[in-house]
């Protein structure tokens, strides 16, 4: 049998409500947190006839009424399963993002950093009323009373012997990466790798509320962590479960400095 958290496996994607599945789980006892919860674009965002080619996320999951008592019961749970000094980084976008600041806030986290995903190539402007959308954040907080990880040395393998900036930049997840289907917004892996070996130690457990694709969950594997998620919709979990069963294909995707840039010292 593998390894248990609570009564739940580790290595293992739920089809279940997050919620209902993080009551299952211990108190303190996720080393680190990945949500990218839905952003409510379907509700706050602008109704636009795109151009061929892009395609407007209009997923019922992504439409919610009460946003903000949403976000506080997943959160609330998130905070209660993490360690004292555990990390949880949490996707957002203009629609989302400060809701969920100032929920973590009330619950208790201390929001450490927020990171800019700039993406290179980003969908345009189609209204023309704005400019182009060419980002998205990843809150960082932490659990108070207990030691944080940051990888400082990885930081620095992977940034030319500096500690990194809080901005990530890179094109949009890449058609290869979608080789085995396709998600309305997925994240590109190599951020993944990234956040996790940053913010989290080999053998750690990382939480994945909302699997989507699997990407955080294939992320976790390749750099030696254990994962436990949890995802409502039977298409996606198939999406992941597949690119878990060819890891080695997942891996072939990824700079090989960046899941181990230490590698070459190690040779020498």
């Amino acid at each position: 049998m593998g390894k248990l958290l609570g009564s739940l496996k580790l290595n293992r994607i739920y089809q279940w409500d997050c919620i209902k599945g993080m009551r299952l789980l211990p108190d303190n006892c996720i080393d680190l947190g990945i949500p990218d919860p839905p952003y409510n674009i379907g509700r706050e965002g602008a109704k636009v006839k795109l151009k061929k080619g892009y395609k407007a996320i209009n997923e019922q999951w992504d439409n919610i009424e009460d946003y903000e008592t949403f976000t506080t019961d997943w959160l609330r749970e998130c905070f209660r399963v993490l360690k004292p000094g555990g990390s949880i980084l949490c996707y957002g976008s203009h629609h989302s993002i400060f809701i969920t600041g100032y929920v973590m806030r009330q619950l208790g986290f201390k929001i450490k950093t927020q990171y800019v995903w700039r993406k290179k190539n980003p969908p345009p402007s189609f209204l023309g009323t704005n400019a182009t959308y060419a980002t998205e954040f990843i809150i960082l907080a932490t659990k108070p009373k207990g030691s944080t990880t940051y990888n400082l040395e990885y930081a620095k393998a992977i940034n030319n012997g500096k500690n990194i900036q809080n901005v990530f930049e890179t094109a949009l997840t890449p058609k290869r990466e979608k080789a085995l289907g396709k998600f309305p917004c997925q994240k590109p892996l190599e951020l993944a790798v990234k956040l996790i070996q940053l913010h989290s130690n080999i053998n750690d457990t990382v939480l994945i509320p909302f699997c989507g694709s699997g990407t955080e969950a294939v992320a976790s594997v390749l750099t030696n962590r254990s994962f436990i998620s949890f995802e409502t919709n039977r298409e996606y979990i198939e999406l992941a479960n597949n690119r878990l069963d060819d890891i080695s294909m997942q891996e072939d995707l990824i700079d090989s400095q960046l899941l181990n840039p230490f590698q070459k010292e190690q040779d020498n």
